[in-house]
């Protein structure tokens, strides 16, 4: 049977990419404490094409870019137990986002409320809570963990476009939790493998007077990482996400060379 559209219909596609170069320092304070401060520099494209289903030579296409500073953190990091008599090791963390980083809110809009920039953080602070487990069974370490990340909510107070007024903004809480196990193949070389899942709770937004809330996030990831200690200073870190949720991005890859003082 055939079908009738009403309307005009379109066809989408998107394709973002962003990289992020970030300078870490982490100092042991005591021999179960550590702090850590995290001072990210972001890049961004994104592509986005449209295609009218009536006539599928008409295609629009928007490519925007942006690089600026990202959101710096700072995070501690605790040692609860020692791990004797068999129990596993716990440690406690918390961790603090400012909102440094170009928000979702400080880029130009056109008169349709359509951005005509890119963001390079949150645009709100943000702190988490949570809990690792470590279980040592040589030659592999079991882990798992669970955190909880509160953002706090803002007066954005802003003219987006002719005819939108945002006023406060409460960004979703997320839960998150993670497991996995790390295996040393030789003293030098290991491999880890785990899962990771966050779900964000909705945003409210306050939209001409009204409040409106977004839709739940569900992101979960299959990790993979490779590490090699290249001397007693140097080690090369290599990891891949790999998305398995709608909502997840498809791929990351991340590359650290943190160096021992």
């Amino acid at each position: 049977m055939p079908g009738i559209n009403l309307g005009l219909i379109e066809a989408g596609d998107a394709d973002r990419d962003s990289f992020v170069a970030s300078l870490v320092g982490r100092y042991g304070l005591t021999d179960r404490l550590e702090v850590e401060a995290r001072v990210p520099y972001v890049y961004r494209h994104d592509r986005f094409t449209t295609v009218a289903a009536v006539e599928q030579s008409i295609t629009r296409t928007q490519e925007l870019d942006a690089n600026d500073l990202g959101d710096i953190e700072v995070s501690g990091r605790y040692q609860l137990n020692s791990g004797n008599d068999g129990w596993p090791i716990f440690v406690a963390g918390l961790r603090v986002k400012s909102d440094t980083g170009v928000g979702p809110y400080d880029v130009d809009f056109d008169g349709f409320a359509v951005a005509k920039g890119l963001a390079t953080g949150s645009g709100f602070w943000a702190t988490e809570l949570g809990v690792t487990m470590l279980y040592p069974s040589d030659p592999a370490v079991i882990y798992g963990g669970v955190s909880y990340l509160h953002s706090f909510a803002n007066d954005v107070d802003k003219q987006v476009g002719d005819n939108i007024f945002v006023g406060k903004v409460e960004p979703g809480d997320g839960i998150s939790a993670s497991i996995g196990f790390g295996l040393a193949l030789n003293p030098k070389f290991s491999v880890s493998f785990g899962y990771s899942h966050h779900y964000i709770f909705p945003t409210d937004t306050e939209v001409n007077g009204t409040s409106q809330s977004s839709n739940s996030l569900s992101i979960g990831a299959l990790q993979m990482s490779l590490s090699y200690r290249l001397n007693q200073r140097i080690t090369l870190i290599n990891s891949f996400e790999f998305g398995v949720t709608s909502d997840a991005p498809d791929m990351r890859l991340t590359v650290r060379v943190p160096y021992t003082f």
